[in-house]
């Protein structure tokens, strides 16, 4: 009889193990989902608008078009250029490191706007996707998953250290 309950203690502590090693794993790969996002600038009447974005480290820019002449959207520095943005058609320039990105049209000398890039800066346009699961983001699935692990975790410890 003590063999049962020594094996059934043993399968539920595996089970429990399990499940916080999965939430866990599940957690970590969901995490760098949270930061990376998607952002909008808009090219119309000869000017971007937002004229200055600022996004973090990760995220990517859209510059979509919707002027009858074509557009750039070339870094004064060279870093990036989106080539010839033709009407309706979108560039999009993923910025993977910190600074402050002034960028011009190649073919409209009057026409500017800076992107801005930093670790941990919320963003100042409007159009924000962040790319996860569900219309929320992943953020509220972290927060779920980071209780059933902690859960699991405390049930493991809790319901099997010896007596």
């Amino acid at each position: 009889m003590n063999v049962q309950v020594t094996n059934r203690r043993a399968g539920a502590m595996r089970r429990a193990v399990l499940a916080a090693v999965g939430s866990g794993v599940l957690l970590i790969s969901l995490a760098g989902l949270a930061r990376a996002a998607d952002h909008a600038v808009a090219i119309s009447g000869f000017s971007y608008s937002p004229r200055t974005i600022t996004v973090a480290v990760g995220d990517t820019v859209t510059w979509t078009n919707s002027d009858a002449q074509a557009h750039t959207a070339t870094a004064n520095d060279g870093s990036f250029d989106t080539g010839t943005i033709n009407n309706g058609a979108s560039q999009t320039v993923t910025f993977s490191t910190a600074g402050t990105f002034a960028y011009h049209c190649e073919f409209h000398s009057d026409m500017a706007g800076t992107v801005v890039v930093g670790d941990g800066l919320p963003p100042t346009d409007t159009v924000v996707t962040t790319r996860g699961p569900g219309s929320g983001g992943p953020g509220p699935l972290l927060g779920i998953l980071a209780l059933v692990f902690l859960v699991a975790l405390g049930i493991g410890f809790n319901r099997f250290r010896p007596a």
